[in-house]
């Protein structure tokens, strides 16, 4: 029998990549680990971006009792333990369902990361960390040979969202690239930084309104392809993972498109 705590020592030790983090610090208000403890047999694990009833219930019908996210629940002071949060507990405590959340840890994770899967996908290697907010939630990534923008975006293309932005205002030939998923556009403060190491693009899944023009004047290509597109990568690399280091466990994708 595979057992939850089989699944949760496993991820305890591959996500948590550098016992030296200081989660609480760098990530106080999102879950990193098990949240929910359901049944101990695991049946089925389904794999999402964010905690909900609906994926809850997508969960359900698949006949999954684990479920591992890359939003989970937030903590206070950023949840008062309203009715929504209460009403998401109790469904997952009443069908037994089991709830992982990995915030901070997917988007940094070295091998499964959000933005490490984004740069690869990309056809870039990963080369060091990218301090957002001074913590290590990016990614600098970097071509062995420049490539034409044109040729990042169709690369791109089919994981983003159909409302994405883009701002093709950099060079035309671009060498190296942050990736930094989700809400993590660069702030007036990051551009100086951006601009010493030769960045010639930006990805990210939301934009804020000072982007462009900030962009434009740094000369940096930005891309904003969706929160929602830009954060599978990580859970999607994580359930590939998983999948094959436990050969006999059955694994389900739940979709949840979210064109944000």
């Amino acid at each position: 029998m595979f057992t939850l705590t089989d699944l949760q020592t496993y991820l305890d030790d591959f996500i948590l990549y550098d016992k030296n983090l200081h989660l609480e610090k760098i990530d106080p208000h999102m879950a990193n680990g098990l949240m929910v403890r359901g049944n101990e047999e695991v049946v089925k694990i389904g794999f999402g971006v964010s905690a909900s009833i609906s994926l809850f219930e997508k969960a359900k019908m698949e006949r999954c009792n684990v479920i591992i996210v890359h939003h989970a629940f937030n903590y206070p002071p950023y949840n008062r333990f309203d009715e929504i949060f209460q009403g998401r507990i109790s469904y997952l405590l009443q069908n037994e369902i089991s709830l992982f959340g990995y915030h901070f840890l997917l988007d940094a994770h070295p091998e499964v990361g959000n933005n490490v899967q984004i740069i690869k996908n990309l056809g870039a290697k990963p080369t060091k960390p990218y301090l957002h907010r001074g913590n290590p939630w990016g990614w600098v990534g970097e071509y062995e040979k420049s490539i034409d923008f044109s040729e990042v975006l169709r690369f791109l293309k089919p994981f983003m969202s159909k409302e994405s932005t883009i701002y093709d205002l950099g060079p035309k030939k671009v060498k190296r690239i942050v990736a930094v998923s989700g809400k993590g556009a660069p702030f007036p403060s990051d551009m100086q930084e951006l601009m010493d190491e030769k960045i010639d693009l930006f990805v990210t899944g939301e934009v804020h309104e000072w982007n462009r023009e900030l962009c434009r004047e740094a000369d940096i290509n930005f891309i904003a392809g969706g929160h929602y597109a830009t954060e599978k990568f990580g859970i999607q690399a994580l359930m590939a993972k998983i999948q094959n280091h436990f050969k006999n466990v059955e694994v389900r994708w739940l979709e949840l498109e979210n064109e944000v």
